[in-house]
């Protein structure tokens, strides 16, 4: 090979080179300013766009930073949630402890005064210890609102008679029940065995038998039954309050949701939310209607657990 066709070669050669080298660059600086524009995209909460004649490789990157803007609008999403909720859950603390907090300020201050009979001032005290158990049992119940909707409550959930809790709940609503010259039937305890935890479901009853005996005219009757279906066994509590509109049955489980019978009676609009909170976790259910003849039927399923499933 002659010294001019060796320099054509290495001329020729060198070209090639240069030519990768602009390539290259040129493909490399477009992939730059991709990188460059899905990160303003990202920044700017703007959608990832293509630009135009895109290649595979800057599909590839497009792909890798869609998979972090979705995972980032996740995480965005999921904290404004978090602070709506402490938010909302601070205005609803202000508001339902107000009332309480008031009174017991009230009772606080006319206690103060010496000069007070001592028949006053024993009814006052009385006042102020109602007062503070309202208020400690309000606040009980928020926390336990709070980490059940949370999922921060370990319900052990097995089967289980469902006569503990019934009876664990009768006992503790006894005493209001029979201030009001209420009479409680219950029919016998049933075979079957439902999935709960009783310590949880006790709570279920208790606030629907409360509310039944609140709402109940002095000398009614609330009535307990039982019934057994393929997948769900069933506790009927039927009181004789005044008839729930059927328009608010969808509401009345909700939290501080108070209906329109509720009149002047005191209440927060927990208990029945907390009801249906708990039945969730135990993978059952509640529902209300109106009774035959009077008052609302408020039924809890909770899963049946036939023998041989033991």
């Amino acid at each position: 090979m002659s010294e001019m066709e060796m320099m054509i070669v290495v001329m020729i050669f060198l070209l090639a080179v240069l030519l990768g080298i602009f390539f290259f660059r040129r493909r490399y600086f477009r992939l730059y300013q991709a990188v460059q524009r899905f990160q303003k995209q990202i920044l700017e909460g703007e959608e990832i766009l293509p630009g135009a004649d895109t290649e595979k490789a800057e599909d590839v990157i497009r792909d890798g930073f869609l998979r972090i803007q979705k995972k980032y609008n996740r995480e965005t999403e999921r904290i404004q949630k978090d602070q709506a909720a402490v938010q909302g859950l601070i205005s609803d603390l202000s508001h339902q402890l107000k009332t309480p907090l008031a009174n017991i300020r009230l009772y606080q201050e006319l206690l103060s005064n010496r000069g007070l009979p001592s028949g006053q001032q024993e009814k006052l005290e009385e006042r102020l210890g109602e007062q503070t158990e309202k208020l400690e049992w309000l606040l009980n119940a928020l926390f336990q609102m709070v980490d059940l909707e949370r999922g921060q409550e370990n319900l052990k959930a097995k089967p289980e008679e469902i006569r503990t809790a019934v009876e664990g709940a009768l006992a503790a609503v006894e005493p209001r029940a029979r201030a009001k010259h209420i009479r409680i039937e219950t029919e016998p305890s049933p075979e079957f065995l439902l999935v709960h935890d009783p310590k949880w479901t006790e709570e279920v009853f208790f606030n629907i038998l409360e509310n039944a005996v609140k709402y109940s005219p002095d000398g009614s009757t609330v009535h307990i039954s039982y019934e057994a279906f393929e997948t769900y066994g069933a506790v009927h509590i039927q009181d004789a309050a005044p008839v729930i509109p059927a328009e608010e049955y969808p509401r009345i489980f909700r939290k501080f949701y108070r209906g329109g019978n509720a009149g002047e009676q005191e209440g927060w609009g927990i208990g029945l939310y907390l009801a249906r909170l708990i039945l969730e976790q135990e993978q059952g259910y509640v529902k209300v209607e109106a009774g035959v003849e009077k008052g609302n039927i408020f039924s809890v399923f909770l899963p049946l657990c036939r023998e041989k499933e033991m």
